[in-house]
Parts: C-alpha cells; structure tokens; sequence
C-alpha cells in the first residue's frame, strides 16, 4: 500500500485528491499539508487526519510515501524541503513555476521520480498528442489559435494547461508563439478550444472538461508510477504508456 501525502491539502485540486485517494484500496491517506498559520485538528478539516502546516511536511510525510503536490508555485522551496526529507516521490500538478524553479525540480528528480503535469486529465493528454501530429502533419500555411476558458475564481490566465499545450504545438511546429486568449467565466469547469486555419480550410479541436474529476484520472496512475519509478523527470505521458491508461 502506497502512503500519499496531500500537500495543497485546502485547495480545489487537493480536496479532491484527498477524496480520490480515500477511497482506493491500494493507497493510503497519510498527511494533509497546507501553508503555515492554517493548521486545524482532527475532525474540524478531516474526520481522522489533522491538517499541519507546510514547515511540518517533513515530519508527517511517511518515508518513502509519495506526496501529492496542488498548491501555489511560490510554495515550492518548502515543499521541496520537506519532500526531501521525507525522501519522497513527487506528484506535481501546481502551475506557474517559473524558470528558476524548474531548475530546482529538475535537480530534486536526479534524486527522486517527480511526475510534473499541468493538467492530469487523459483527454488533455491526448489532445497534446493531436496537436503535435496536427503541428508536423498541416501544410506551412495554417496558422494555430487556442482559446482557453475557465471559472471566474481561477488566477492564473493563461493556464498552466494552454501554456502546455502551446508549447507542445510550438516545439513540433517550429516558427511563432500561438496565440492564446483566456476568459474567466463564472463556474466553468475548464475548456480548451483550438483552431488551425489557412484560406481554404478551417480545423477546430476542443476539450472541455465536465467536471473537476476529470483532472484527477490522471492522478492515482501517477502516483502509482511515482512510488515505482527510478529517479527522474517525468510528464503524464510517461505515466499514461507504462500503465496503459487511468
């Protein structure tokens, strides 16, 4: 049985990991982390584990657990302190860390697996997947446009997700950064809608998220893989062709 750790235990994301982790026979909840000053006993925010502060994720993550990191990106100095000296795994769906930090993940993983995505979602997976054959595939004339749009509560516009995907396109493609509009609307889930064109011929590709737990069918193979995994640098991709699927 893995022990999993939920750092960003408070947020979206972490609640629902928390549930899905809950209710899998092979994982066990261990720990739920947040930041510093929000700790709350037992039974206030879970009816069996307290909520500690992130000073304390060394501590309360089991040896060898994996922990599961949805928090903010100025989080990570601390989770990687604490992470490291529990010697555990990583599981990272945070977005918006910037360059210096990657630098600091990737140094974490010549020493321990980390799986880093900016969606969990199969369908997003998959739609990279399109795009990059769409990007080598589509004569030179097409031009790629992404439109992304999620809840009015979400901060970071564009998503960590469109920023993903428009890299993947750009990596494959060659030549100009795409275009990327981001809206904020009321509760919606999150949408990812993309359109190639020239003068004769127009492409849409489009995910749309139905619920938040489509962001979660990736999670539970990561941290499957994670828990198994030689040290490294991982994306959902690795997970999703090793475990064949959620």
């Amino acid at each position: 049985m893995i022990a999993v750790t939920v750092h960003g235990a408070q947020g979206r994301m972490g609640r629902l990991v928390t549930e899905l982790v809950a209710a899998t026979p092979d994982l066990r909840l261990a720990a739920l982390v947040t930041e510093p000053g929000r700790e709350q006993a037992v039974g206030s925010f879970h009816a069996t584990l307290p909520l500690v502060g992130q000073e304390r994720l060394g501590e309360v993550a089991p040896a060898g657990g994996v922990i599961v990191d949805f928090s903010l990106a100025p989080a990570l100095g601390g989770l990687l302190r604490g992470a490291g000296a529990a010697e555990a795994p990583l599981v990272v769906g945070t977005t918006g860390h910037g360059a210096a930090q990657l630098a600091q993940l990737q140094a974490y993983a010549a020493r321990h697996a980390v799986v880093l995505a900016a969606n969990f979602s199969v369908g997003i997976a998959a739609l990279q997947l399109a795009l990059e054959l769409l990007a080598r595939a589509l004569p030179e004339d097409f031009q790629a446009a992404q439109v992304e749009t999620h809840h009015r509560h979400k901060l970071d516009a564009p998503s960590g997700t469109a920023r993903h995907l428009a890299a993947a396109w750009e990596r494959a493609r060659g030549g100009g950064a795409v275009t990327t509009h981001a809206l904020r609307l009321g509760g919606i889930t999150g949408e990812h809608a993309w359109t190639l064109a020239d003068d004769e011929e127009t492409l849409v590709v489009t995910h749309r998220a139905h619920s938040r737990r489509a962001f979660g069918r990736g999670v539970l193979p990561a941290i499957r893989f994670a828990a198994a995994a030689a040290p490294g640098l991982y994306g959902l991709s690795d997970v999703l062709a090793t475990r064949g699927g959620p």
